[in-house]
């Protein structure tokens, strides 16, 4: 089953997703995905084979990351507390994927991938007055 380019999908409209795929926007350039369908086609499709698979393993990360967000709030009615600790909530599990894979070097450039969303993240929001304990405010 394929969702259209129209069809809602938490992974891509919930606050923490949007959030997640903006930071992404922001920091590395790449467009903020419109469907399912188009985040895992074009990042399967940005450069060479070997730094495809990276971003298709990112992708999954924070798609990985939203999912556990959202039922952390649905289930254990516990919020994130600010949305940097869900940016780092998805470095934390970019490194434990990391860990998976076969080749040192894929592993390594993971690593550092995450550790780049990090230090750029803080950087950029804290050089832009965007506190890093700033709360999410739902409705």
């Amino acid at each position: 089953m394929s969702l259209s380019r129209n069809h809602s999908t938490p992974f891509l409209d919930c606050v923490y997703a949007k959030f997640l795929w903006r930071a992404v926007h922001l920091l590395f350039g790449i467009s903020t995905p419109q469907s399912i369908d188009d985040l895992f086609n074009r990042w399967s499709k940005m450069a060479s084979n070997d730094h495809n698979s990276l971003l298709l393993t990112a992708a999954s990360v924070l798609c990985w990351t939203v999912w556990l967000t959202r039922n952390e709030v649905v289930f254990d009615k516990c919020r994130p507390k600010s949305l940097l600790q869900l940016l780092f909530r998805g470095t934390h599990w970019l490194r434990q994927w990391a860990r998976l894979q076969r080749c040192d070097d894929r592993r390594d450039q993971l690593i550092l991938a995450g550790q780049h969303l990090e230090t750029s993240a803080l950087h950029f929001f804290g050089s832009n007055g965007w506190l890093s304990n700033r709360h999410i405010g739902l409705i």
